[in-house]
């Protein structure tokens, strides 16, 4: 169940990371650059930019996660390593956004990586 419960909580870590990199964009372009069709480039500092990628890394790292969460729910695999990897997965893309926020190399890679290894842990659980 732990891995429901993770699940919503990553979730709710996307809006918030997505709130975050709109704050940004309005603070560069202005609020009517976001309301606008957006028909020129925009140029964004590079901290916006590192959060709009971020943004859509987690986006990608959730959709893997989600599917993981999912198939051990359904198929009632979980137990303590599958609450242990979803949380892990969880405190990695926390940890993952402030570091590449401000650049933190190599700690975004071994966020990262975190994050991917504990989600390959609970397909592995379903599968074996």
């Amino acid at each position: 169940m732990a891995e429901i419960v993770v699940l919503c909580l990553a979730a709710l870590l996307y809006v918030g990371v997505t709130l975050f990199t709109s704050r940004l964009q309005d603070r560069d372009m202005g609020p009517e650059y976001n309301l606008s069709p957006r028909d020129g480039e925009p140029s964004y500092s590079t901290q916006t930019q590192r959060m709009q990628r971020a943004m859509r890394n987690h986006l990608d790292n959730f959709v893997l996660f989600a599917a993981a969460a999912l198939a051990v729910f359904v198929t009632r695999n979980d137990f303590w390593l599958t609450d242990l990897a979803a949380w892990i997965y969880l405190l990695a893309r926390i940890a993952y956004v402030p570091a590449y926020y401000y650049g933190w190399a190599p700690w975004r890679s071994i966020f990262f990586m975190c994050g991917l290894v504990a989600t390959i842990v609970m397909y592995l659980v379903v599968l074996f």
